[in-house]
């Protein structure tokens, strides 16, 4: 798109919005830059498709240019922006065949009759600075994430990926944050269990070089 990436503070932003609201063109531009890195990131992490994501991004900054007028600042502009590209992406996600996934629940830990663990899994996430430029345990999260269930994902990729506060998660998903922070940790467990045999081994093979 030819953008390039501006910082802006949270003010500065809001005025933006303000300034393309009461019909400045240029302001859109800014606000463009600003979000589109945000808006194809996100978008892609749902739906590993590029095309599709590219896709994506037009729509929503298409919508955001359109319908600007609309926001009325009850939350903030970020929330309504990354809200709007959700809904995009699993417009376009509804339009493509339905991908195989697997149950959450298989992967969460069990729990015995007195409310204990059964079984300990080793938190590899504690241990994977080291890890994070490889391209093979790259890959393997992501197909783990991928894998995760969509009401887990999301908030996953928006939490864990993009940083979001919980607040801010509540807000885009229009969920109570007890309902983020749920699903937020059943994401972690799935994501620990999924990806423990995985990192035990991986751990086996650097050790043997």
């Amino acid at each position: 798109m030819g953008f390039s990436e501006p910082k802006e503070s949270k003010a500065e932003e809001e005025q933006l919005v303000k300034s393309l609201q009461a019909g400045q063109m240029d302001s859109f531009e800014r606000l463009a830059n600003l979000y589109q890195k945000k808006i194809y990131t996100l978008s892609f992490n749902l739906t590993r498709n590029a095309m599709d994501s590219e896709d994506v991004t037009q729509e929503v900054l298409l919508t955001l240019f359109k319908k600007i007028h609309t926001f009325q600042g009850r939350s903030a502009f970020s929330s309504w922006v990354y809200r709007i590209t959700l809904n995009a992406t699993y417009m376009k996600l509804r339009s493509r065949k339905k991908e195989q996934s697997i149950s959450i629940d298989e992967l969460l830990p069990s729990f015995n009759g007195s409310g204990f663990q059964q079984e300990r899994t080793q938190d590899w996430s504690e241990n994977t600075e080291s890890l994070l430029f490889d391209n093979e345990v790259r890959e393997t999260i992501q197909k783990a994430v991928n894998s995760l269930p969509d009401k887990e994902k999301v908030v996953f990729l928006l939490r864990d990926v993009e940083g979001l506060p919980t607040e801010n998660v509540s807000e885009i998903l229009e969920l109570t944050i007890p309902a983020v922070k749920s699903r937020l940790h059943r994401a972690r467990l799935f994501l620990r269990k999924k990806l423990a045999s995985y990192f035990d081994e991986y751990k086996t093979r650097k050790e043997m070089k």
